[in-house]
């Protein structure tokens, strides 16, 4: 990545607050809050959002935490590193002249953040199907917005496939998740230009109108945070028209501290 001046000390922007500006964006669009339209005490566990019109109801969770520094993690990924030594006494990393991991490694590895990805989609569904319940909407329209401004021990487009994964099973409330970022950029093969994530995926119940309207939300979003940490380096006619798997050997950028 070439140098962009300042990028490297404290990022291109001041940290935004991920909820407080959604909720200004979800006003912005014409959609509700739902803790302003039912007040406590809810006796549902409630979303975040509802668009009544598209009849979409959306959940937002934001990691902020590194999963690799929990005890479970470390926990596992030691007990990787064990297999790893018993199936070869004499194993070095690559990095000092070894020959790296084994194939089912990486596999495995991915695989430890399985559960606290798990925990959040769990929740989103329950809240997502609750309040489409409480409000009585029939329709495939439950969404989770997944901010991921925290975790980076991962690519972003395997936190993508494996949140993909997770929701090919389980979960039937959520008909799209869309995995994004605020605060955290990534670089892409071939570019020199830090990019925010808008990574949407839907489940075989979306239709066609789900669809449109995440894809009419998503350019909505794009100007409306452009309002706040001002205009991208690049226009929509160039990011639109790039490859259809954009995040395939993506790379989260870790600032300095």
């Amino acid at each position: 990545m070439t140098e962009i001046p300042g990028f490297w000390d404290t990022g291109p922007h001041d940290p935004v607050p991920v909820e407080k500006t959604w909720r200004g964006f979800v006003a912005h669009v014409g959609g509700s809050v739902i803790e302003d339209l039912v007040p406590q005490p809810r006796n549902f566990q409630n979303a975040d959002f509802a668009f009544f019109e598209a009849g979409v109801i959306a959940e937002l969770k934001e990691i902020e935490t590194e999963f690799s520094n929990s005890p479970a993690f470390v926990k596992g990924f030691n007990e990787l590193m064990q297999r790893v030594v018993a199936e070869d006494p004499d194993w070095r990393p690559a990095l000092f002249g070894g020959k790296g991991e084994p194939p089912w490694f990486a596999r495995d590895y991915v695989r430890l953040f399985r559960p606290p990805l798990t925990r959040i989609l769990k929740k989103a569904n329950t809240q997502i199907k609750e309040t489409k319940e409480y409000f009585k909407i029939k329709s495939n329209g439950g969404v989770a917005i997944v901010v991921n401004d925290g975790f980076a021990s991962l690519g972003p487009d395997r936190v993508r496939a494996l949140i993909g994964n997770i929701l090919s099973t389980s979960y039937s409330s959520i008909d799209c998740c869309i995995y994004m970022t605020v605060n955290r950029y990534v670089e892409l093969p071939g570019s020199n230009v830090p990019r925010l994530v808008w990574a949407p995926m839907y489940s075989d119940r979306a239709s066609d109108g789900l669809v449109a309207f995440v894809n009419t939300l998503g350019e909505r979003w794009s100007d409306y945070i452009q309002t706040i940490i001002g205009p991208f380096s690049i226009g929509k006619d160039v990011y639109q028209s790039e490859s259809d798997a954009p995040l395939i050997g993506a790379r989260s950028i870790i600032l300095p501290r």
